[in-house]
C-alpha cells in the first residue's frame, strides 16, 4: 500500500509540473537529445533508440546560462539482459539504462552511434519524459524487440518506450524500421514541442559526450534503414559521414 501511495504522489507532482505553461521560467531551459545506434549493414539485432532530457537552470534573470545545473534522464528500454532478438516468441524483463551505459552498450556490440540535438525544447515535453521513464522503471512493462499486437503500457520495444512519451499507450500495429531511421521518425513526433532546431552544443559536452565517437546529424532522414540504406550508400550517401568526439564545426 505505502508503494501504491508514493507511485501516486509522484504521478501527481509530474502531472502538475506539466501545468506550467509553454515558456520556460526565467534562468531555466529544456533539452531534448534523440539518439539512434545499429551496424551498418542494418541489424535489428544490434540497434537502438534512446533519448535524454535534460533540464538547465542557473541563477539570475537574464536568457544565457551562467554556471548552470544540469539534471538528465533517460529513456533507453532495453532487454534487462541486453540481449536482443527480434524473433523471441515472448516478452520478457525489461529494464531502463542510463545515458552511458546505453553508449557503452552501442558501442560494445559494434554498432555506431547518431545524435539529433540537443535542441531546446517546450517543458512540457521534458516532464512527459520523466512521467514514461516512471512508469517504465516500475517493473509492470515487459519488453519485446517485435511489440506488433502489444499495448506499450505493458509490453513495448525500445522505439515505443520513446514515442509513448507523445503519442500515448497504445495498440501496436507496425513499427518505424530500427535504429537511426526510427529515431529519426520519434523525433518528427515530438517536433511540435521543439523550439529550436540548432542544436545548443554546451549541453552536450556537459553530459561528457565529447569523449565518444558520435555522428552529429542535421534535421534530416538518416536514409539507412536496412530496406532503403544499402541502396543510398551505394549512391554515395554516406560518403561523407563521419563520427567527431565533441560537435563537428559547422
Amino acid at each position: 500500500m505505502l508503494r501504491i501511495l508514493r507511485s501516486m504522489l509522484v504521478v501527481l507532482g509530474v502531472t502538475a509540473l506539466l501545468a506550467i505553461g509553454t515558456e520556460a521560467r526565467a534562468g531555466e531551459e529544456y533539452y531534448l537529445l534523440m539518439f539512434g545506434s545499429q551496424r551498418v549493414p542494418a541489424n535489428p539485432n544490434y540497434s537502438h533508440t534512446f533519448t535524454t532530457f535534460a533540464r538547465a537552470t542557473w541563477e539570475g534573470p537574464g536568457p544565457c546560462p551562467v554556471n548552470p545545473v544540469l539534471e538528465a534522464h533517460t529513456i533507453s528500454w532495453l532487454p534487462a539482459n541486453l540481449k536482443i532478438r527480434v524473433n523471441a516468441l515472448r516478452p520478457e524483463c525489461g529494464r531502463n539504462f542510463g545515458l552511458h551505459h546505453s553508449l557503452d552498450f552501442a558501442y560494445g556490440t559494434k554498432q555506431r552511434v547518431s545524435l539529433w540535438g540537443p535542441y531546446r525544447i517546450e517543458p512540457q515535453l521534458y516532464y512527459r519524459g520523466l512521467n514514461r521513464k516512471f512508469e517504465l522503471e516500475q517493473g509492470h512493462i515487459q519488453y519485446k524487440a517485435n511489440d506488433i499486437g502489444y499495448r506499450s503500457n505493458r509490453v513495448t520495444n525500445c522505439i515505443h518506450a520513446v514515442s509513448t512519451v507523445v503519442e500515448g499507450p497504445k495498440l501496436r500495429v507496425a513499427s518505424p524500421g530500427w535504429g537511426e531511421s526510427a529515431s529519426y521518425f520519434v523525433l518528427l513526433e515530438m517536433e511540435r514541442s521543439v523550439i529550436s532546431k540548432q542544436p545548443v552544443t554546451w549541453v552536450g559536452s556537459a553530459l561528457d559526450l565529447d569523449r565518444y565517437p558520435i555522428i552529429y546529424r542535421d534535421w534530416q532522414n538518416p536514409l539507412s534503414s536496412g530496406a532503403f540504406g544499402p541502396f543510398f550508400r551505394a549512391l554515395g550517401n554516406e560518403r561523407n559521414l563521419r563520427a567527431t568526439y565533441g560537435p563537428p564545426t559547422r
